[in-house]
């Protein structure tokens, strides 16, 4: 409700002398806020920005998600396969890197990771004939590298890579789980490692020198073990060494 003054009291009195630059203006109660473009206001203003900011942002990702729902089994059909061919030959250089570098004594021998694979691996063929597989193996301690297509109903295969491997002497044996799975983000495909259903942020690129190195040492624990930090720690005893 307005607020009016009594007849009987003065008007409030404005001084229109001309000032340095022209009249005066009136002096303005600001309040707790203080006049605009004060920190307070300007936190507001912010906090408007920054609402209007993330949705906007999280209603291009979810538009996002749903173009790479629409294309993922197109794109992960192709993918998955051309990285599981990719992985072969990553792996087949690290094997022949192991062998040529066996320097065994004069008179005896040193096993070397034997090496196995289907036809469709050689006629880089997925989808006919027994599939694609790959086994290398070493005193005792084996890998195979698959490609399976998983299938569901009313909708295409979907591709992924599959690694089994046996460790460990006769007592005490250790198998393990490994995949790589295709997925798309910003309408580029991407893969995920997991072993034993665990999934691990071990680069795609590790992956294939891994699996050599576990079967040359018999030794399941280098697919998953940080191998970055033993290496760091390799370097600074080397360094108090020298």
């Amino acid at each position: 409700m307005a607020e009016y003054l009594p007849a009987s009291e003065p008007a409030p009195q404005v001084n229109d002398s001309p000032g340095p630059t022209g009249p005066s203006v009136p002096n303005v109660a600001t309040g707790p806020g203080g006049p605009p473009g004060d920190a307070p206001a300007e936190k507001a203003r912010a906090r408007i920005l920054d609402i209007a900011r993330t949705d906007s942002n999280n209603a291009a990702d979810a538009a996002q998600r749903e173009r790479d729902n629409v294309v993922r089994a197109e794109v992960v059909s192709k993918a998955v396969p051309e990285r599981y061919l990719q992985l072969v030959e990553e792996m087949r250089d690290a094997v022949n890197l192991f062998n040529q570098s066996l320097r065994p004594p004069e008179g005896q021998s040193l096993p070397y990771i034997s090496w196995l694979e289907s036809p469709n691996v050689a006629l880089k063929d997925p989808n006919t004939g027994d599939g694609m597989r790959v086994r290398i193996a070493r005193r005792g301690a084996t890998f195979d590298l698959l490609l399976r297509f998983a299938s569901r109903a009313a909708r295409a295969d979907v591709p992924l890579i599959e690694g089994h491997g046996d460790f460990g002497i006769q007592q005490t044996r250790t198998k393990t789980l490994m995949r790589i799975e295709g997925w798309v983000e910003q309408g580029k495909p991407v893969f995920w490692y997991s072993l034993d259903f665990k999934r691990l942020s071990i680069p795609l690129e590790e992956v294939a020198e891994r699996i050599v190195a576990a079967v040359a040492g018999n030794d399941y624990s280098l697919l998953s073990r940080d191998l970055s930090s033993e290496q760091a720690a390799e370097d600074d005893h080397y360094t108090r060494e020298g």
